[in-house]
């Protein structure tokens, strides 16, 4: 999503950006496609990204693009996020878990970047990131370095397991069991908390549906 298709719709529960912060946009360069922001093919998104990494105004567009996101549909690249991550932040923000922005702008500042980068080849989980981070002196969490991971170009899922559906069963009902109640009662779908796991769709449903059968299973009994 580029600036031009942000509305003027606005989000009362977020601060609104100042109106001249557009003027900064690396999408209104003359070289940028704008058609790669809305594209489905992988190598159109990853350009849009790139360029969304090196612009000034990501946190401003970012916070108006989710201003602008309806429900849950989400389309195109804006703020540096697709729409399958800006579902992921806003149930993110469900679980009370809202980003220092600012903090995650810096985390891909040139300073940072190539440690943040470094962490995510090295560290098993964002949360070992943020012990990492946190040794380097950075007051930072865990959906903070999941936006700056997802602006360096990572996956960053909240889950690490090892590729099959019984290893995802088996840490989403240690782990995450709470949580995924949670957005069960505020009305997320399967496929929203598949996306909120950061894992792929078909598995992640067959191991929620196994988790959640099996706590209606102990309640009944």
């Amino acid at each position: 999503m580029t600036i031009l298709n942000i509305g003027s719709r606005r989000d009362t529960t977020m601060a609104a950006p100042p109106q001249d912060w557009k003027v900064n946009a690396r999408c209104r360069a003359e070289h940028v496609n704008a058609e790669d922001f809305f594209t489905p093919a992988k190598a159109g998104q990853a350009r849009a990204r790139a360029e969304c990494s090196q612009c000034p105004v990501i946190v401003e567009c970012l916070r108006a693009t989710r201003a602008f996101d309806d429900g849950v549909y989400r389309w195109g690249i804006g703020g540096g996020l697709t729409g399958v991550q800006r579902r992921a932040l806003e149930l993110e923000e469900w679980l009370g878990n809202r980003p220092n922005l600012e903090m995650a702008r810096l985390l891909v500042s040139p300073r940072w970047v190539g440690r943040l980068s470094r962490l995510r080849s090295v560290c098993g989980s964002l949360d070992g990131m943020v012990r990492a981070l946190r040794r380097d002196g950075l007051m930072v969490d865990a959906v903070t370095v999941r936006v700056a991971v997802w602006w360096s170009g990572g996956d960053a899922p909240r889950v690490a397991w090892r590729g099959d559906s019984r290893a995802l069963r088996v840490r989403v009902a240690e782990l995450f069991l709470d949580a995924v109640l949670v957005l069960r009662s505020r009305g997320a779908r399967y496929a929203d908390i598949a996306v909120w796991l950061g894992v792929p769709r078909d598995t992640g449903l067959r191991a929620l549906r196994d988790v959640l059968a099996g706590v209606g299973a102990e309640e009944a009994s």
